[in-house]
């Protein structure tokens, strides 16, 4: 879900229950730990499945329930529950799928699962998922490669424009901005230059700046591999932001990489700002903060359109993959259906504020009753996916580094841009 606060470290590999043997996927180019599908299914008593969550501690209780019930209703399965810490999770898996130790069931983060598919480290899932039109286009489209289907839309997010609306209200905004010169017109009104900001931007990671971006007719990494980060719309989003800070003054310097997105946060809710881009993951937290103690105070919008009409806000989230080498497929799939239900769903959204893939979960009265996540719904309609490829994990390793530089104003936005489609043409092998 969320590569903004993901913490990279090194842990001891945990060797799971099960244990493949050699061969290839069905459509994987590469060798891997695992038989092609089709391994048979362990007898003599209940089927341990291992399942490895990415969750937070604290969003598994609201799983432990879902998974304790799923154990009431099917008594010839057990399910072992491993909590991996997300920063670790996608080396960790890579490493155990290939010594044939893989997980029956791994929560992929959507940019690792075409990753994994073309390792051969996952068992495709056409056979299987045949619900498919019932989930949000975004999050299914991160689920597809070569062909074939590779796992279950579980959870997703994507940066929504999230506002004071006290503070809007007051400086003569009774509405959201809906463009990007209506925003950069309350950022301005709302700003005094010193203490108080109509807007924070996060600008030492790149995710924050792809609205900006999109908005203006750029793009990342389209369907036919072409690099689409250095075109005229790209820049221009990009100088838009610049222009917005340093002539405008609506949002602080802040390349404090290490705190930027707590700065962020923090400026909100305390009312220093007035509007931040960030997803469902913060709400919680933004609604502990002294500006919000009445959440109807907090406002939830899409991200406003460039001059073109154009919008966009990068979809992320999780999906629920089966591993190649599982002997127990029936069983792991009969637990992701279950998980993946309009009704387990809805279960964990209420819970633990998480977004829904499945559109018939927002019909559930505890979606519908719940205006943020509601609110939400109208961020997605107008979400894009970053670019489903193997190599779609890697791009920000470069796109970083750059737009710091250009906020630092070590490079002009065309420039550093251009060194970004460098490298991506590069891991594209162009």
């Amino acid at each position: 879900m969320k590569r903004f606060f993901s913490i990279f470290t090194a842990m001891a590999l945990v060797g799971s229950l099960l244990a493949g043997c050699g061969g290839s996927s069905e459509a994987g180019g590469q060798q891997n730990g695992g038989q092609q599908g089709g391994q048979a299914q362990q007898t003599g008593g209940p089927v341990t499945l291992t399942f490895w969550t990415t969750m937070r501690e604290t969003e598994t209780v609201a799983l432990k329930e879902l998974i304790s019930q799923f154990e009431q209703e099917n008594k010839e399965i057990k399910v072992n529950l491993e909590l991996i810490p997300f920063g670790e999770a996608q080396n960790k898996f890579r490493t155990a799928a290939q010594a044939g130790n893989g997980p029956d069931v791994i929560r992929s983060e959507v940019a690792w699962t075409p990753e994994f598919a073309k390792m051969g480290l996952l068992e495709p899932l056409d056979s299987y998922f045949k619900d498919q039109d019932d989930f949000l286009e975004a999050p299914l489209s991160y689920s597809k490669w070569n062909g074939h289907v590779w796992s279950v839309p579980e959870v997703t997010d994507a940066l929504a424009l999230l506002y004071n609306k006290r503070m809007l209200k007051e400086a003569g905004f009774n509405e959201p901005p809906r463009t990007m010169d209506e925003f950069a017109a309350a950022a301005k009104a709302l700003s005094n230059g010193k203490d108080r900001w109509g807007f924070y931007h996060r600008q030492t990671e790149a995710y924050f700046s792809l609205p900006f971006v999109w908005s203006f007719g750029g793009g990342l990494i389209d369907d036919n591999l072409q690099v689409l980060i250095n075109t005229p719309g790209a820049v221009k989003g990009i100088e838009f932001a610049l222009k917005l800070r340093d002539q405008d003054h609506a949002y602080p310097k802040d390349l404090d990489a290490a705190n930027s997105y707590q700065n962020m946060n923090e400026a909100f809710k305390k009312g220093n700002a007035a509007m931040i881009f960030n997803g469902p993951w913060a709400t919680s937290d933004i609604l502990a903060g002294e500006q919000f103690r009445d959440p109807n105070n907090l406002g939830i919008a899409p991200i406003p359109a460039g001059p073109d009409g154009q919008t966009g806000s990068p979809v992320g989230g999780h999906s629920l993959a089966i591993y190649a080498g599982s002997k127990s497929k029936e069983a792991a799939y009969k637990l992701i259906a279950f998980l993946t239900s309009r009704e387990s769903q809805a279960k964990l959204a209420s819970k633990n504020g998480t977004l829904p893939t499945r559109r018939s979960a927002y019909d559930m009265p505890e979606i519908k009753e719940n205006r943020l996540i509601s609110d939400f719904k109208a961020v997605m309609e107008s979400a894009k996916n970053r670019p489903v490829i193997p190599e779609g994990g890697q791009i920000f390793a470069s796109f970083d580094p750059e737009i710091q530089a250009i906020y630092k104003g070590e490079k002009k936005p065309q420039e550093g841009l251009d060194a970004v489609a460098g490298a991506w043409k590069a891991l594209l092998g162009q």
